[in-house]
């Protein structure tokens, strides 16, 4: 991958290094008052994210994604690029 390719991904992007809710971990559909995790937070985060990308004028938001959270980003409308998951805004 040439250094030409890894930019044109990024370009006119806001970048988010990487989303992380801390806290004790539970299993997808159950829920625990007081868990960080599974509440949305990270899910509020990306929206926050998203606002404050688009009235600094980006066009894109691109983050780096492990594999085993490609699919929290596809269902937030991120598509796998070369080396990001790329979102339109």
């Amino acid at each position: 991958l040439g250094s030409r390719a890894f930019l044109e991904e990024i370009v006119d992007s806001a970048m988010i290094r990487e989303i992380h809710v801390y806290g004790p971990a539970l299993s997808l559909g159950k829920e625990s008052d007081g868990q960080a995790q599974h509440s949305g937070l990270g899910t509020r985060l990306m929206d926050r994210a998203r606002q404050i990308s688009k009235a600094a004028g980006f066009k894109r938001i691109s983050v780096i994604s492990a594999i085993g959270t490609r699919e929290y980003y596809a269902d937030r409308g991120f598509e796998l690029g070369e080396l990001y998951m790329n979102g339109d805004l």
